[in-house]
C-alpha cells in the first residue's frame, strides 16, 4: 500500500506483490547506490525445517526479483537462522542474526546451555548481498542470565538499527523473558516483550583485546602510511 502523507493508504491492483511463507522479520532497506529495494525474509522451502535467510530486491516495491538464499547453516552454526534485520551503517550493511538454539526433535537438546533460547550474531556486507561472518560465530547480543527480572534471558533479538550517539552505537533489540519451546505458555499475556538497548564505543563491533600482560597481531605486510596506525 502506498501514501503521500504516511496516514491514509491506497492498495494496489498487482497485490499480494511477495508470496511464500515467510513469518519472520521481513526487512526492507533501500540501496541508494543501486536505486532500489532490498528484501530479507526466510527462505519459502522448507521454511518449517531448516530456517535461513533469502535476498529478493525490486526497483518499484511491486515486482521482485525470485528470492535466494544468501546465509545458509554451517556445521558451527544453529539448527535455525531464525531471522535478520539488516541496516545501513555508514558504506556498509549489517544484519543481526537471529540464532535459534534448538533441535529438529523437540524431546533433545542442544546441551550447550542455551537450549531454545534466542541470541544475535553479527553479519556484514559491502552490496548487501554476499555476506561475512567472523568465523568463530561470536555472540554479539547475549542472553542475560535468568536471574533478578532479566526481560531477555530468552530471546535477545537485534533490530535494524544502528544509531550513533556521540562516541557511542545505539542498538535497539528485542528482549523476551522465556524460550522458544515447544511447552512455551500460549497465552499471550504470559509472554512479555520488552524493548532493549545495548550499547557499545563507535566502530568497535569487532575489536582485539590484549590481556594485563601485553600482546601482539600479525598482520599481512603493509605499506606504512605515515602518521598514526589506529
Amino acid at each position: 500500500a502506498f501514501s503521500d502523507d504516511g496516514i491514509h493508504f491506497t492498495d494496489i491492483d498487482e497485490n499480494p506483490v511477495l508470496r511464500g511463507r515467510s513469518d519472520t522479520n521481513n526487512c526492507i532497506v533501500y540501496n541508494p547506490e543501486r536505486d532500489l529495494f532490498m528484501h530479507y525474509r526466510r527462505s519459502t522451502v522448507n521454511a518449517g525445517e531448516i530456517r535461513r535467510i533469502a535476498y529478493t530486491e525490486s526497483e518499484d516495491l511491486i515486482s521482485w526479483t525470485q528470492p535466494v538464499t544468501i546465509i545458509a547453516r554451517d556445521e558451527i552454526d544453529p539448527l535455525y537462522l531464525y531471522g535478520m534485520p539488516v541496516s545501513r551503517y555508514n558504506h556498509m550493511y549489517l544484519g543481526y542474526l537471529f540464532c535459534l538454539w534448538s533441535s529438529a526433535r523437540e524431546d533433545e537438546f542442544v546441551g550447550n546451555g542455551k537450549d531454545y533460547k534466542i541470541d544475535t550474531q553479527l553479519a556484514w556486507s559491502r552490496d548487501g548481498i554476499s555476506w561475512d561472518r567472523h568465523p568463530q560465530r561470536p555472540t554479539f547480543i547475549p542472553n542475560s542470565p535468568p536471574r533478578g527480572g532479566a526481560l531477555d534471558w530468552g530471546m535477545a533479538q537485534g533490530m535494524a538499527s544502528a544509531i550513533e550517539v556521540g562516541d557511542e552505537v545505539y542498538v535497539y533489540y528485542g528482549g523476551r523473558p522465556y524460550l522458544h519451546s515447544p511447552g512455551v505458555a500460549r497465552d499471550k499475556n504470559d509472554r512479555p516483550r520488552s524493548i532493549m538497548l545495548a550499547t557499545l564505543e563507535r566502530d568497535r563491533f569487532v575489536s582485539i583485546d590484549a590481556t594485563d600482560d601485553g600482546g601482539y597481531m600479525l598482520t599481512k605486510p603493509l605499506a606504512y602510511p605515515g602518521g598514526k596506525l589506529h
